[in-house]
């Protein structure tokens, strides 16, 4: 009968020390945040207040409206604004990590759109054609950015772009030999960059070079087979006139 006391005393005891285990963990699991995309539905209008918006490395998706105001978005992992979505950005800070994806529209007011290291998206791929007001690209670790090969990302303020001498940051198209442009109004500031197949373009000054779009072999066969025809056409046209020239009276 003593055994069998013993026994159960001992179970009693094995099962509070794992109820205790248990609660520690469970308090362990529901002590951590739950993060997730942030989502603005089609058809919903989000406005952000004051304290702005952190994302912890998670996406912000705009099918719908999104105003921001003047308040901070932190640490979006991915930014895809989807055809008829809109980002209303009036003067806030947008800092990305990784993808830029405009299929909709962009509105920048006076915003700062930051491009960086967080997040751990490397490459970062920008999409779409967007004006941005301000907008920086600055990486210690030399990322590379894919810009949409034939795209035009429009900056009204300024450009800052920031390396580092041993890392430099990448620019690149996405389709090798075919630009992607960077057209800026305002002013320009570029150290340690590598850019292969990206356009800067100051469309305010006719001395800033933009690449001529190469003819394809067929194209070229074309082009020569017009001016051929142009010449034979004027040189005929001056000697008909030359031979009524030489027979008045």
């Amino acid at each position: 009968m003593l055994t069998n006391d013993r026994t159960a005393a001992r179970s009693r005891a094995a099962r509070r020390v794992l109820a205790g285990i248990a609660s520690i963990c469970c308090a362990a699991v529901f002590s951590v945040p739950v993060r997730a995309d942030v989502t603005v539905p089609t058809g919903g209008s989000m406005t952000l207040d004051a304290g702005g918006l952190d994302l912890g490395c998670t996406d912000l998706i705009v099918a719908g409206t999104l105003h921001t105001d003047s308040a901070p978005v932190t640490n979006v992992r991915n930014v895809i604004i989807e055809v008829g979505g809109l980002i209303d950005a009036g003067s806030s800070n947008i800092a990305v990590g990784g993808n830029w994806s405009n299929g909709g529209t962009f509105t920048p007011g006076t915003s700062h759109v930051s491009f960086g290291d967080a997040c751990g998206v490397d490459p970062a791929v920008i999409s779409g054609n967007t004006t941005f007001h301000d907008v920086s690209f600055v990486s210690g670790t030399g990322k590379t950015w894919q810009f949409t090969a034939n795209s035009t990302q429009t900056v009204q303020g300024a450009l800052d772009i920031q390396g580092d001498v041993t890392d430099p940051l990448i620019f690149r198209s996405t389709s090798p030999g075919h630009d992607a442009f960077i057209a800026f109004l305002g002013t320009r500031t570029t150290t340690d960059l590598n850019v292969q197949d990206v356009e800067f373009v100051n469309p305010l000054d006719a001395s800033e070079s933009v690449s001529v779009p190469a003819l394809s072999p067929l194209g070229l066969l074309v082009l020569l087979l017009l001016l051929s025809a142009t010449i034979v056409g004027t040189s005929s046209r001056r000697l008909g006139q030359k031979s009524t020239w030489g027979n008045r009276q």
